[in-house]
């Protein structure tokens, strides 16, 4: 569960600990104070009762303890509640020299206390002059409370901009570079927001200086290749002609690849996913390979696939370009089921892993400059292939390079 791993749910858990052993402590002292007043009033109580015990007649002299400050209660209703209510203590009787000893109980209840004279027969009730003040016994509780509440309102409202800056992160990890959370606030968040805002500002700046310097260069790249396929339509001999058309067709791709490349580098190539025959996809993919139709052996399967159209066609079609330019045969098989897709070629294994192709501009070391590309290809491929979600692997098998494509995600 997020929560769980959330700072603010962490906080709130250590302040209701907090609060709970701030609680919990209170109720201890305060129950120890009233024990301690307990026993204060019983001791008061006992030389009370014997200073105005009558040894001759062996009597009380009540109005004697009502100078004290104990007045015998003669309500029936209030005696019944008190002496149901409270247990009652054990006292021993008789005392080591064989004389009566009176059990003395001291009782609080509603802001006084009372005593409670057991003896034999009915117990006797007095009430004393005590009243207890709420007030000061409750400020301070009532302070630490107040104290922790405000303690942990002034954190969380702290920590609050944090989701506010988590959102405009994810907002721009994911492409808008829009945001802004420029903060305020002089504590760390406030200069965490503020300097994440700089960032972006470079950032920003930073992206509009590069689209601007590729538009220019793709238009100065483009401008002469169509000047040069304007002129070549001029040409009589039709064999040079068909010639330099497929030269500037060839220059005129290299280009949009390079421009490719570049998106997929930055992460802002954006997909148009939508339902497609798989049969579609792969005619689409085989009009634009630059090999004739009979170098592939096909055998397709009949499916339909999420994916963006002509980019997942260029993924095909690099593969198959691949396959065909390393295969001494010149020949590659195309299959498929409904799960992946498999292209397979005779020739020399990848001398490394496949991740290391999905570099750009990566040349396989052991091929003679002249013979090899730019490594534009897999790059491509492995980068629309990730952006689908889904997984391409390489296998060899007797001699045989093996492709294959997960159209459904499979985990690593």
């Amino acid at each position: 569960m997020k929560w769980l791993n959330s700072i603010i749910t962490k906080i709130t858990i250590i302040f209701l600990l907090a609060l709970v052993d701030i609680i919990v402590m209170l109720f201890i002292f305060v129950r120890h104070q009233m024990q301690e007043e307990t026993l204060n009033w019983e001791n008061f109580a006992r030389h009370a009762i014997h200073s105005a015990f009558d040894r001759s007649s062996r009597t009380i002299d009540f109005e004697s303890l009502e100078t004290l400050g104990l007045k015998q209660v003669f309500d029936e209703d209030l005696k019944k509640h008190i002496f149901e209510s409270y247990r009652k203590k054990e006292f021993p009787q008789n005392n080591p020299r064989g004389m009566m000893r009176l059990g003395i109980q001291a009782i609080p209840y509603k802001r006084s206390v009372y005593i409670i004279l057991h003896s034999k027969g009915t117990p006797l009730l007095f009430s004393t002059d005590y009243k207890k003040e709420l007030f000061p016994s409750l400020v301070f509780p009532f302070v630490a409370i107040l104290f922790v509440l405000f303690l942990y309102i002034a954190i969380i409202r702290s920590l609050l901009p944090l989701n506010d800056l988590k959102s405009k992160i994810k907002k721009f990890s994911d492409g808008d570079y829009s945001v802004t959370c420029e903060s305020k606030s002089k504590d760390e968040i406030g200069a965490l927001a503020n300097e994440f805002h700089n960032a972006v500002k470079k950032i920003r700046k930073l992206r509009d200086s590069r689209q601007l310097f590729l538009r220019n260069i793709m238009h100065e790249l483009k401008t002469p290749i169509t000047k040069g396929k304007f002129i070549s339509e001029l040409i009589e001999d039709k064999q040079y002609q068909t010639s330099l058309a497929n030269i500037f067709t060839r220059q005129e791709n290299l280009i949009e690849e390079f421009s490719r490349i570049e998106k997929l580098s930055a992460d802002e190539l954006k997909l148009d996913i939508k339902e497609y025959n798989l049969a579609d996809v792969l005619d689409f993919a085989l009009d634009i390979l630059n090999h004739e139709s009979d170098c592939i052996d096909l055998k397709t399967t009949p499916c339909k696939i999420n994916v963006d159209f002509e980019l997942f066609a260029t993924a095909l079609k690099n593969l198959l370009d691949n396959a065909i330019n390393y295969s001494p045969d010149k020949k590659v098989s195309f299959q498929n089921t409904c799960e992946a897709i498999i292209i397979e070629n005779y020739g020399n294994a990848l001398e490394f892993e496949l991740e290391k192709y999905s570099e750009p501009y990566f040349l396989d070391g052991t091929k003679q400059k002249s013979s090899r590309g730019l490594g534009f290809g897999l790059f491509i491929t492995w980068h629309i292939i990730r952006l689908h979600n889904m997984k391409i692997e390489y296998l060899r098998e007797d001699d045989k390079n093996i492709f294959k494509i997960y159209l459904i995600a499979k985990n690593s």
